[in-house]
């Protein structure tokens, strides 16, 4: 063992201590304390350090072998409820070849100068692998013994709000940064800006310059008033389907000897994304209300593809549409540019396979417009982009964009930023629709009904009588027409500037419905250079030069003003049940109080098996789950269903189910069903729209803030006089940093004006008198934050002086 590396000597003795836990019961699994790491940085602002170190857990899954239990993968995560609720990345709790797994076991951090103590299992109760989020509910101690639903009473954190966060914020991620031998850490950094992906808009992630360890990614970052506003993320860089970082530690064969035969632990590399809290919050609601995606009429297994995954056909556009679409396409760009997007088609690609994105400038690696190795989520085929806005504008530079699948690289684009604004021609702004009577284009949309005729619409400056242009429509990925039009034959003649609806394309025997896409080219004439041409986008062009792109799906029937609007889905119900695929006990607007599950019932014409679509619950307003996915059943049908289960029922409230193609909701907000009174109890969420409570606490000689001292919040039932020190009466808790300061982590509900919710406080300091109060009131008008000034005089017969 002596002449192993060091990560492996750690991991060593961590498995052999894992092997006695779970063999005879033991709680305290990991190696012997080690110093904690030297911390120059002054605390920030209100950031009650202790509390988050202390609500830090390091997750560790583990698979039983021939030499007995030894962990396959490890990562952070948050607690983010005191009876157990763990927040983390996806790929550090998911079970897969890479990284099996019998159990997730999760080490607290009982003392923050240490490493953390193994003490419980856990197990996934709500996932979601395109945003690499997910959220465990601790279930049994490390001896198998059960643990009881509101036993618990953990150190946590509340989520706070990633949309207000702006750029060189400052924020503080907290993790731990080995394999579990040495104290949790905190890195102070800042916010660098945002990266937008498809299907998750311009804050998709957060991102940073800091050098944050791999073995964070699941962990908390914090703005300055403590709120847990991200999960910092990297997926383990992969290389043919392997890990490129993923030592082998234990003999995990049994065959005497360490080597590649052995299971390995994949690692990440530096972290520099951050998943924001808003894509977690629905995940948190869900599993704190006890709610879960239930049973899904039985899909058509779809054949996996069979080819190996690609992207191709990159460029970049100055904006996104609300179908996810680029507004034009664009080959240099003026300097001061502020939006920029790369665009890339994608195909046989499957949800929770690793891409990446590395971006250099000038020819150096750029970090913040690159994206480090993620999981994917946008289904087999399609197009997607990546990109954001710059605030101050993106830099001047040439900057080349390479994309990798598991570490395969497989395209690259290059465009320059910089010099006066664009005087070549421009295309922008796609859209679609139907013909009507009179010839004109009408219900511009991304989902167009079955027809035999199909129109387009855009925009256009900069062109030039004479330029010659052409249209090129395509259905499945596959070409299927080049219609001659008059600026085919004689060249452009709509002037300068305007809007032409001129595309258009006709079929004697209807359009069918399936995934559609239009491209537009100008002819690039002869001594100019305007345009990059892109064989590798349609090689058969030459000098022709893409201007503009747009896919659309056609689905369902005409209906809506001058039937331009498409009628896919129809005739929903909700029931409380199903049997063979049909409902049961069907409901009108309300389901009575303690329901169990809500099923909804619904009809749809003309989908093309493989269409992308996306479904959602809400529950009074608010996202819980959300799914993105492909039409996996017939083309035409009834009584396709979703479900919502509730644990073990579900809670008053109001549910709305929401469908989406293309980025266009196809539901309004009649598809919604209320549960009991049809509001979610005050004390469900109360917590999370309370007042902030924080202060100092320091001694009434000095004028010193006191570091260490306790600071106890009630619940508003009892008072000081009830009090008798069980976990069950208290609101919150906080310890005070070096300088004092405290916030409690849990915010105080508010009452009413008539009925205020009055809250006691106890204060305790080594060597202090101990200090408490009763009747601090909260109301509806209470502003938040409460902030508290306490003075401790010292209790001089600690010190064995007479008063």
């Amino acid at each position: 063992m002596r002449n192993l590396p060091k990560t492996q000597r750690r991991l060593w003795l961590i498995s052999v201590l894992l092997l006695i836990a779970l063999g005879v019961g033991l709680l305290n699994l990991l190696p012997a304390p080690s110093q904690a790491q030297e911390d120059d940085n002054p605390p920030l602002v209100r950031l009650n350090e202790e509390n988050i170190k202390e609500a830090t857990v390091f997750i560790m899954q583990t698979v039983d072998t021939a030499s007995g239990p030894v962990i396959t993968c490890v990562g952070t995560g948050t607690l983010v409820s005191a009876d157990g609720l763990v927040l983390t990345n996806a790929h550090i709790v998911e079970a897969t070849t890479s990284c099996p797994a019998d159990r997730t076991v999760i080490a607290l951090t009982l003392r923050t100068d240490e490493p953390p103590v193994a003490t419980y299992t856990a197990e996934i109760i709500e996932f979601n692998r395109g945003y690499d989020l997910a959220v465990l509910r601790i279930t049994r101690y490390l001896d198998g013994r059960t643990v009881e639903r509101g036993v618990l009473q953990l150190p946590f954190v509340e989520l706070g709000d990633s949309n207000t966060v702006s750029i060189d914020d400052t924020i503080a991620v907290f993790g731990y940064p080995d394999i579990g031998n040495d104290p949790i850490k905190v890195i102070r950094g800042t916010i660098g800006g945002f990266t937008a992906e498809a299907g998750l808009g311009e804050r998709a992630w957060l991102r940073t310059t800091s050098e944050i360890p791999g073995l964070m990614s699941g962990g908390g970052v914090y703005n300055r008033n403590g709120e847990l506003i991200g999960v910092p993320t990297i997926a383990p860089a992969h290389a043919g389907g392997e890990a490129l970082e993923c030592p082998q530690v234990y003999d995990t064969n049994a065959d005497a000897q360490i080597d590649n035969l052995d299971l390995c632990i994949p690692l990440g590399g530096t972290i520099s994304a951050i998943r924001p809290s808003s894509l977690a919050r629905g995940l948190v609601r869900a599993a704190a209300l006890g709610i879960q995606p239930g049973p899904e009429k039985a899909p058509v297994d779809l054949a996996p593809p069979a080819d190996p995954p690609t992207f191709r056909r990159l460029f970049v556009s100055t904006g996104v549409n609300e179908a996810g679409m680029p507004t034009n396409v664009v080959t240099s760009l003026p300097t001061g540019t502020n939006s920029l997007y790369l665009f890339f088609d994608f195909k046989n690609m499957q949800n929770g396979q690793i891409y990446e994105l590395r971006t250099t400038v000038g020819g150096r690696p750029n970090v913040l417009y690159s994206l480090p190795p993620v999981t994917w989520s946008g289904g087999e085929r399609g197009l997607w982009y990546i990109g954001g806005t710059v605030p101050t504008g993106w830099e001047n530079g040439v900057y080349e964009f390479t994309l990798f699948i598991e570490g395969r690289q497989v395209d690259s684009h290059r465009i320059t930023v910089g010099g006066g604004p664009r005087t070549d021609p421009q295309f922008s702004d796609l859209v679609f629709g139907i013909q009507d009577p009179l010839g004109n284009l009408t219900g511009a949309n991304y989902i167009i009904p079955e027809g035999n005729i199909i129109r387009a619409r855009f925009n256009y400056q900069n062109m030039r009588d004479g330029l010659n242009w052409q249209q090129r429509w395509y259905q499945n990925g596959d070409l299927i027409s080049i219609p001659p039009t008059t600026s085919n034959l004689s060249g452009w003649g709509g002037g300068s500037s305007g809007s032409s609806s001129d595309p258009s394309i006709v079929s004697e025997t209807g359009f069918p419905s399936d995934q559609y896409r239009l491209e537009l080219y100008v002819q690039l004439p002869a001594g100019e250079d305007w345009c990059l041409v892109r064989p590798d986008i349609s090689p058969d062009l030459g000098d022709w030069c893409l201007m503009v792109t747009s896919d659309f799906v056609i689905a369902g029937g005409a209906g809506g003003a001058n039937n331009a609007q498409a009628l896919i889905f129809s005739d929903f119900r909700f029931a409380r049940d199903e049997q063979g695929g049909l409902p049961i006990s069907i409901v009108a607007e309300s389901m009575p109080a303690g329901s169990p599950a809500i099923y909804v019932f619904f009809n749809w014409r003309q989908v093309r098996p493989g269409t992308p679509f996306r479904w959602r619950w809400l529950v009074d307003n608010e996202v819980l789950v959300e799914n993105r996915t492909q039409w996996a059943t017939d083309v035409n049908g009834e009584n396709y269903y979703f479900s919502l289960l509730g644990i073990p029922n579900l809670p008053d409230a109001t549910y709305r189910f929401e469908l989406y193609m293309g980025g266009i909701r196809l539901t309004d907000e009649t598809v919604q069903v209320e549960v009991g009174l049809g509001q979610l109890p005050v004390e469900a969420f109360a917590s999370a729209e309370g007042i902030q409570m924080t202060g100092q606490i320091f001694d009434a000689a000095t004028g010193q803030g006191i570091p260490g001292a306790l600071f106890v919040v009630l619940l508003a039932e009892f008072s000081v006089e009830d009090f008798q020190w069980q976990a069950v009466q208290v609101l919150g808790r906080a310890t005070t940093d070096q300088k004092g300061f405290f916030q409690i982590p849990a915010l105080l509900p508010r009452g009413t004006l008539d009925e205020p919710n009055l809250y006691s406080v106890i204060i305790r300091a080594e060597g202090y008198l101990p200090v408490s109060s009763d009747g601090i009131t909260v109301t509806t008008e209470t502003e938040s934050p409460i902030n508290l000034v306490v003075q401790l005089s010292r209790d001089l017969t600690s010190y064995g002086e007479t008063p």
